[in-house]
Order: structure tokens, then sequence, then C-alpha cells
């Protein structure tokens, strides 16, 4: 499996558990009475472990993208403008 097909994989969880976490965050933040609330709880907290996790691992199949755009490197000679 190339990094193409791996971030296909990842890509689509990631943009789910981000407006999972969004939505959890929302109630909590205005404590709307529930009578599962703590499942709410349970829920943005494992969320927000495997938030993390699908970013990191996104961070990692994008990285050689993130250094040329991000991290450039000091021994490519400077464009004269």
């Amino acid at each position: 499996m190339n990094k193409s097909d791996m971030l296909r994989f990842v890509n689509l969880p990631l943009a789910l558990s981000f407006l999972l976490q969004g939505v959890t965050g929302l109630i909590i933040f205005s404590e709307i009475k529930l009578p599962i609330k703590e499942l709410i709880f349970e829920i943005h907290g494992f969320n927000g472990l495997f938030l993390i996790l699908l970013g990191v691992f996104h961070i990692v199949l994008n990285w050689s993208w993130i250094r040329v755009t991000f991290l450039p490197s000091s021994k490519r000679p400077v464009q004269p403008s």
C-alpha cells in the first residue's frame, strides 16, 4: 500500500473525528442538560486520543510536503529577486 492509499484511509476518519470532537466539545461547553452527559465526556476523551493518533499519522505521511513547504533547507541557494 502506497502513501496515497494510506492517506485515503486516514483522512476520512481524521475529518470525522475532528467533527465529533467539536460537537462533543460544544455540548460540554454549552452545559446542555442531557441524561447521557457522562457518556459525552467519555466519547470526548477517547476521541481526543484517537484524534491525536490520526493527526500524528497524517503528519508522518505528509512530512515530505511539510518539510519542503515550511522548513526550507539552508543548503538551497537563495534566488535573487
